[in-house]
């Protein structure tokens, strides 16, 4: 079936967030054999999964083929992990960053997606991702999604290259965009396993569809796999790293890495499974320190703990070595208002559950988080010095992070508690993003692009590289996808 789009609204993060913690698959289908299988359908394209790698897949093959291109997206409601993130889309701009006196660079992008993820991302695949963002961010212009006019440095972002979408919901622009160029988006349709070729290159899927009947779906060309990660499968994630398995998740219940794990079963190689980012928030509101420029992060002593603008890694290992594994994160009016609208509906009715706090004093926030009221108060004065002078004395933040105070009433403040947000691991891919198999030979006829593909971020993902992923890679997926001779 094919999704209305006035079902939309009615949907919310923490409706489709409902249920992902429970997730507990950790083994995969094994692939069917095409010889001798009756086929219920036939596409040129199948791709799986209908978030912004996705979509960007079937928009990138459309321009090169008119012949049928079906999305398969496993929950009721289209977009995946994409429709719940901030949107923002890391690229060097030089038109958007020296409007801003921002000096950026396509090396230093590098540098900084190379310094969050410990030097253990493919090298290639790091490059392409860098040196093609920008690109990608005009292509996804061109199809109507609008951006602000200025970069910001968002929380893991290490530089202010982060582009925000004007629209939150974004990626329902991608997904018109393809309707209207007669793309199927069959919703409600997991898929169960890959069926192979006797040379064991990708012949199609086997899926169910909304009846619950189970159906065969024929590639003539290519299968791109687009299904995200795998951060909502709590057992999954407490093999890779033991301490994450109680955490709650920042993904809808979806993204339990099924696909991943079938592909494996049909020959892919796995890599980067163990690094498994997190982000410090309440699992509702876990856009509200995204920019990190606005906020600072302090302990149940009242003092911050941490370099607010660390790696995502960094920050995790940290919060969770505190004796409470959570800290606070505070952000003035000024830091409220800066958020989209949307997210500021969030916090507001985060009031109303006692899991967001407001306060038109220092000392009245200290008394509502029964902190030391004196202790609190002096790290808020001092982070503000620190900003006057430009010097962070305490952790060394740097200068570009550090541009307001903490100083506007009202204060808000949520809860610093880890939820999982992002695994690095996934599918070993190309440059062509061509799934590779346990001796890095392409699986034939098989992409894969975004979350489920490993390999792109290293051990720790540079906040913003994750839209810039879905779609430099999504891209190329769906141009290589079209390429293929049909079968």
């Amino acid at each position: 079936m094919t999704e209305p789009l006035s079902r939309l609204p009615t949907l919310s993060r923490r409706t489709l967030l409902a249920g992902a913690a429970a997730a507990g698959l950790t083994a995969g289908m094994p692939p069917v054999r095409a010889a001798g299988l009756r086929w219920d359908g036939e596409a040129e394209i199948v791709i799986v999964g209908s978030g912004g790698a996705g979509v960007s897949a079937a928009l990138a093959a459309r321009e090169c083929t008119k012949g049928r291109i079906v999305i398969l997206e496993k929950l009721g409601v289209t977009g995946g992990s994409t429709r719940f993130s901030c949107g923002y889309f890391n690229a060097v701009d030089p038109e958007r960053q020296r409007a801003q006196g921002i000096e950026d660079s396509l090396e230093r992008h590098i540098a900084d997606t190379n310094a969050s993820g410990r030097g253990r991302g493919d090298p290639e695949l790091v490059r392409i991702l860098c040196s093609e963002a920008l690109d990608a961010l005009h292509w996804v212009e061109g199809y109507g999604v609008k951006y602000e006019p200025f970069c910001s440095q968002i929380y893991g972002g290490l530089f202010p290259r982060s582009h925000l979408p004007k629209l939150s919901s974004y990626i329902d622009v991608l997904l018109d965009a393809c309707r209207s160029r007669g793309i199927e988006i069959l919703t409600s349709s997991p898929v169960l396993s890959l069926v192979l070729n006797e040379d064991g290159s990708a012949a199609g899927v086997v899926w169910r569809d909304a009846s619950g009947t189970r159906c065969t779906l024929r590639a003539s060309r290519a299968v791109v796999l687009a299904s995200g990660g795998f951060s909502a499968n709590a057992e999954l994630c407490r093999l890779h790293d033991p301490r994450l398995g109680d955490l709650d998740t920042t993904n809808p219940a979806g993204s339990t890495g099924e696909v991943m794990l079938a592909a494996r079963e049909a020959g892919a190689y796995l890599t980067g499974c163990d690094w498994i980012e997190c982000i410090p928030l309440h699992v509702h509101y876990a856009r509200f320190a995204i920019l990190v420029e606005r906020c600072i992060f302090v302990d149940q002593q009242g003092r911050r703990f941490v370099r607010e603008d660390d790696r995502r890694d960094i920050l995790r290992d940290t919060i969770l070595s505190l004796p409470s594994r959570f800290g606070f994160v505070i952000v003035d009016h000024d830091g409220f208002e800066s958020n989209p609208p949307s997210f500021r509906r969030e916090l507001h009715e985060g009031l109303e559950r006692q899991e967001v706090y407001r306060a038109q004093t220092l000392e009245e926030m200290a008394q509502l988080l029964r902190l030391p009221v004196n202790n609190f108060v002096e790290t808020v004065n001092r982070y503000n010095g620190f900003v006057r002078s430009g010097r962070d004395e305490d952790f060394g933040r740097g200068v570009e992070s550090m541009i307001h105070e903490i100083r506007k009433p009202p204060f808000w403040v949520c809860r610093a508690s880890m939820s999982r947000h992002h695994t690095m691991g996934g599918v070993s891919i190309d440059a062509r993003a061509r799934v590779l198999d346990w001796d890095s030979k392409p699986v034939g006829r098989l992409y894969a692009a975004g979350e489920v593909a490993g390999g792109v971020h290293g051990a720790s993902r540079l906040g913003g590289n994750a839209i810039a992923d879905v779609h430099v890679f999504g891209r190329i997926a769906g141009r290589e996808a079209a390429s293929e001779v049909p079968a």
